[in-house]
């Protein structure tokens, strides 16, 4: 009943009833006094140990997806971590067990997110995955999640709602959906694949007709992977891609809750925002079939670096009003737009055997950023400014390794990503990945062709043989693999990316001018000192 106050000393000493102030949710923090320490650590170990969970989770899953498959791995890694969620509404206030079975959770959904992802995508035809990316995304779930926390504003409650609400994947998955018929091919199990190919079909009413497939490769594991340098040199790039977007989100995330003063509306907003700029997605990608992967993850940084420039500047300003509030909710959902480029392209370039592990790699990585990313919320302390400009730092980098090392993938089939152990023999990401090697024919030359290749150095005749033949065709296929390569990776600046920059600036522009109105009438207001 006294003075509003968040010093732990008068909570302590508090002996009458104790109100909290927008108080719209009731947390676990205040079920279980977690408020002040020495309590308070509970609170921090129940919020993080989630990314332990999901860190070993989704390289242990994705191997799992790999060795026996990515249907029995995802219907596994859904009922372990719903029945540990389940369990946490009932749990009795004991800080470490909560803690445990937070764990639980947090392992198996790393096996939803590998798994589960990778068993969807290799379902689908390669111009279906942009749609599904667009169609089912993040912004359904921040939503959902919102909604059920304004109707059930209790934590046990919510808690058990979204379990209850999650649950009927398990039943999708079991009932529902077959097995990946391109981990199957992989695996040689060429009867079962065609019965879930027919069963596909009939499930879409077409009629089911058979596609020839390439030969069987030789598997991968993880750590061949990074023993073969094509495939480490790309999933290399992946890593630091799914890293800097998870580090800017999480930092970024933290101060998403106070932004518009209220936290259902401000969350609302963003699910909002999302959604629609998956619609916009959508859209573009259906307009313009050259829409690449690339310039998805790049454009989508060009933006947040800009609106983050800003934000810092507005930070430094000192400014806080509707520009402010608009540049965070644009960011957010241009940082959501580069994970869509994130998960379409691991998936797009990794060969089947290793790809459930590969994006549990990625993943893994990801969770690294989403620990990390607390201590600069603490280091903004010393200066506000230091998250909005530490996101146009890190994103000016990945920008550049993008532009620099980044394969396109869009249109590529899954069935047929391979990448040899020797980087020469490195294949061109395009719908037909060995479409260059094909086209060139091998050497064929008789005794007489030979006699033709004869050159005289020093007195010393010297045959040019069929071997040294068959290098040099190979150096000019490496040589036009080099060559489809920069045209690939975009070395001149095309039309879309001059589009973009002059939205984009226009738009910087705009915004400038009302901030400055805007401080200049405060100012004007103000009147004389």
């Amino acid at each position: 009943d006294g003075p509003i106050s968040s010093n732990c000393d008068v909570l302590k000493s508090c002996k009458g009833n104790l109100t909290f102030v927008n108080n719209q949710f009731y947390s676990m923090r205040q079920e279980m006094n977690w408020l002040c320490p020495p309590n308070s650590k509970y609170a921090s170990m129940f919020s993080s140990i989630i990314f332990v969970g999901v860190f070993f989770g989704t390289i242990t899953w994705g191997t799992i997806g790999d060795l026996i498959g990515r249907k029995p791995a995802t219907i596994a890694s859904l009922t372990i971590s719903m029945s540990a969620n389940l369990y946490i509404g009932f749990a009795p206030p004991k800080p470490l067990l909560l803690i445990f079975i937070r764990c639980i959770v947090g392992f198996g959904i790393g096996g939803a997110i590998v798994a589960g992802f990778t068993l969807v995508m290799e379902m689908l035809l390669p111009h279906q995955r942009m749609p599904l990316r667009t169609l089912f995304n993040w912004g359904y779930g921040r939503l959902l999640l919102t909604l059920i926390c304004m109707w059930f504003p209790d934590w046990r409650q919510s808690v058990l709602v979204c379990t209850l609400v999650a649950m009927p994947s398990i039943f999708i998955v079991l009932f529902v959906f077959p097995e990946s018929p391109t981990w199957l091919h992989s695996k040689g199990r060429l009867r079962e694949m065609e019965a879930t190919e027919r069963y596909m079909a009939k499930i879409g009413g077409v009629e089911y007709v058979p596609t020839k497939r390439n030969e069987l490769e030789h598997s991968k594991t993880l750590c061949q992977v990074i023993r073969t340098r094509g495939l480490f040199r790309r999933l290399a790039v992946l890593w630091c891609m799914w890293f800097v977007s998870s580090f800017c989100s999480y930092a970024t995330d933290f101060y998403s809750n106070t932004i518009s003063g209220d936290l259902y509306v401000n969350q609302i907003l963003f699910a909002i925002f999302i959604i629609i700029s998956k619609k916009v997605l959508l859209v573009i990608d259906t307009i313009f079939p050259n829409f690449k992967r690339r310039t998805l993850h790049q454009g989508s940084w060009i933006i947040v670096i800009m609106l983050f420039l800003g934000l810092t500047i507005m930070k430094i300003s000192d400014y806080s009003g509707v520009v402010f509030l608009t540049f965070n909710l644009l960011g957010t959902v241009f940082m959501e737009l580069a994970w869509d480029a994130n998960q379409l392209c691991v998936i797009e370039s990794m060969e089947t055997s290793c790809r459930s592990s590969a994006t549990g790699s990625c993943s893994l990585i990801a969770r690294v950023g989403g620990i990390l990313a607390p201590f600069l919320a603490h280091l903004a302390y010393v200066w506000p400014p230091l998250v909005y400009a530490f996101v146009v730092v890190m994103g000016t980098g990945i920008l550049i390794i993008s532009y620099l090392f980044l394969v396109e993938t869009k249109g590529v089939n899954l069935d047929k990503v391979h990448i040899d152990e020797d980087p020469t023999e490195e294949t061109r990401m395009v719908t037909d990945t060995k479409m260059i090697k094909e086209d060139i024919p091998e050497p064929n030359l008789n005794e007489t062709e030979l006699e033709q290749f004869i050159f005289t150095l020093g007195g010393y005749g010297e045959y040019f043989d069929r071997e040294y033949y068959t290098r040099r065709t190979r150096f000019s296929t490496m040589l036009a693999e080099i060559n489809y390569d920069l045209l690939d990776r975009g070395v001149y600046l095309n039309k879309f990316y001059a589009f973009i920059l002059l939205i984009v600036a226009s738009i910087t522009l705009l915004f400038t001018m009302l901030v400055i109105l805007d401080r200049s009438h405060k100012t004007f207001n103000q009147g004389p000192i």
